[in-house]
């Protein structure tokens, strides 16, 4: 729900002028055997990471 909340938001204007939180800065980083991490901007440490990542179809 969070993700409609904000896209509703971001389309009159900032989210945040709305109390909905603004979205994190993310960092990604992909390894040479196709690995893929997330870190936090400002952090040195990934949140999540994927060793074989897959696509999916929704």
């Amino acid at each position: 729900m969070r993700a409609r909340e904000w896209a509703v938001a971001a389309t009159y204007g900032d989210p945040t002028d709305y109390d909905v939180p603004a979205l994190p800065a993310w960092r990604v980083e992909r390894g040479d055997a196709g690995d893929i991490a997330f870190a936090a901007a400002d952090g040195d440490e990934p949140f999540i990471a994927a060793a074989n990542p897959v696509r999916v179809r929704r």
